[in-house]
């Protein structure tokens, strides 16, 4: 009976990390959707991956709640007293063929999420870079004024508001 249980929860844990899979390759394909709406420079196209990325990160915690209940659950049919939920702890523990396909859907999840590290880490990098591009060129534009330069009743220094250089207020 206890061995059937175990059968049904490691086929649980199996499914809960297809799943995993698939959302994290989705989560990939997205971030480099975006890297490109950021390089085009397209807001309406990034706005809607965005909100993709959101939709799918919801998915991902919802799976990972999933995963760390099953993995509880596993751990106390093993008879193991941890309440670690780490995969890479239990896979040590169980029989194949489960342990082998577990271990493989791991291996797969960390490489996954180690490509979406690399392309996410890209994304804001190059965020970065037109933020800095955006800004030198408004202030390009506009001049600072070293006459508005005060302290604040609070005793903070206020910046210099900047004033426009080439277009008229009025405009």
């Amino acid at each position: 009976m206890e061995q059937n249980i175990l059968k049904n929860l490691l086929q649980n844990l199996s499914e809960t990390l297809d799943k995993m899979i698939l959302t994290y390759k989705d989560i990939f394909l997205t971030a480099q959707e975006k890297q490109q709406h950021i390089i085009s420079g397209d807001i309406d196209k990034l706005e809607s991956v965005i909100y993709q990325e959101r939709n799918l990160a919801e998915t991902i915690l919802l799976l990972e709640e999933k995963r760390r209940y099953i993995l509880r659950t596993t751990n106390k049919t093993l008879g193991i007293n941890s309440e670690s939920t780490k995969l890479s702890n239990m896979i040590e523990h169980i029989q194949e063929p489960y342990k082998s396909c577990i271990k493989e859907q791991f291996d797969i999840i960390v490489e996954i999420i180690t490509k979406v590290e690399k392309v996410n880490k890209s994304n804001t990098t190059l965020t970065k870079y037109s933020l800095e591009y955006i800004n030198n060129l408004i202030k390009s534009i506009c001049t600072e004024s070293m006459n508005d330069s005060t302290y604040q009743q609070s005793g903070k220094f206020k910046e210099p508001e900047l004033h426009r250089l080439m277009f008229e207020i009025n405009a």
